[in-house]
């Protein structure tokens, strides 16, 4: 007598019923990671600014005074303001990289130190072609302005490493050059740079200087702790998030080398002293190309602008601070880090950029304090 039995397993139905379970609870917990991934890399962003405005102390701590936006600081020749900071970031081997040249890298401009333009000699001049290196087998191992600085790059910043995409014709267009140079961050221009024009405060420096090259006396302001910023380290801000591309209306964006340029103060050439659309800085100023960074409450930040990477339809404007996140993540020149909603008014936005008050400016209220 044979008894018969049955198969052990699933009916078709049975499979699609536990495979359409599993897609229903897969739905359900990706919002929840990618929210938990969205807090790491915020908790990240707001640490890179934390040690940022913390480097900023510590180099006043040990000159005296804050680095400039763009200048000679620290025994370092016309450099930009995350140049300068470096060597308080624990990245001393880098700033002192800017001594070095690729004798056969083309370089436009004459060299004091230097003369023949053969050898390095150790003098700390952060130009265009100073590289890293020679390393144990005398090679040079790349352009320094193509370093990756960690802690300069916030992870959820959507344009990091975009520098090294695109060429003259297919957006993204441009930055090839700078590779992993880009950055997240930027300072306050009237904290970092002049904004005494004149005998006098200015909140509209393009006018001030009739848009012509930017002298260098513009970019420092040879700020200090105690005289610069008398509205109070807690009410003023002293660097925040932008975004490392923003190429609406001419491709720009953020690089950590890229200071301000002097124009003819250094030989008659610009490049030893590189500024323009890609620098470091927000709140105000104007670049060797004729872009003048928003002031004022023109200069509100932007919350996650749309298609970055767009020339023509593209949201993000390179002339304000931008945030990849809900609200922007600021420093203030105490050193802490806050998150600032954009239900805060353009006029509380511009009176925490300006570190001096004038009789225009608003009382900060409760939209700030809350």
């Amino acid at each position: 007598m044979f008894i018969s039995r049955r198969r052990a397993g699933f009916t078709l139905i049975e499979l699609l019923v536990v495979i359409a379970i599993i897609a229903i609870l897969i739905g359900l917990l990706l919002p929840a990671v990618q929210k938990v991934r969205e807090a790491a890399a915020r908790t990240k962003c707001d640490n890179n600014l934390k040690q940022i405005a913390l480097a900023a102390h510590n180099a006043h701590d040990a000159q005296g005074r804050f680095p400039p936006q763009g200048g000679t600081y620290g025994g370092a020749e016309y450099g930009p303001l995350l140049y300068h900071l470096l060597p308080y970031l624990e990245q001393k081997s880098l700033w002192d990289a800017a001594a070095w040249y690729d004798p056969g890298v083309y370089t436009s401009i004459a060299d004091p130190y230097r003369p023949t333009n053969s050898q390095p000699v150790g003098a700390i001049w952060p130009l265009w072609e100073s590289t890293v290196g020679p390393n144990a087998t005398g090679m040079y191992e790349g352009f320094l302005r193509q370093q990756r600085i960690a802690v300069y790059q916030c992870p959820s910043d959507p344009t990091i490493g975009m520098a090294k995409l695109g060429n003259a014709t297919t957006p993204p267009v441009g930055g090839n050059d700078w590779g992993d140079g880009d950055a997240s961050y930027a300072g306050n221009f009237l904290i970092f740079g002049n904004h005494q024009v004149n005998g006098g405060s200015s909140k509209d420096i393009r006018a001030s200087i009739a848009n012509s090259i930017a002298p260098m006396w513009l970019w420092d302001a040879k700020a200090t702790l105690q005289a610069s910023i008398p509205d109070g380290t807690s009410n003023t801000i002293m660097f925040a998030e932008k975004y490392a591309r923003c190429d609406s209306g001419g491709h720009g964006g953020v690089w950590w080398m890229r200071g301000i340029v002097v124009g003819n103060d250094i030989g008659g050439q610009a490049d030893s002293y590189p500024g323009d659309r890609f620098s470091a800085v927000f709140g105000g100023g104007i670049g060797n190309d004729g872009v003048g960074w928003q002031q004022g409450q023109a200069s509100f930040f932007q919350v996650q602008p749309t298609q970055p990477l767009l020339d023509a339809g593209g949201q993000c404007d390179k002339t304000r601070a931008s945030t990849p996140h809900k609200n922007i993540q600021i420093a203030l020149a105490d050193g802490s880090v806050r998150s600032v909603a954009d239900t805060l008014s353009k006029a509380t936005w511009a009176a925490l950029l300006t570190p001096v008050a004038d009789k225009r400016e608003v009382q900060l209220g409760s939209d700030w304090n809350q």
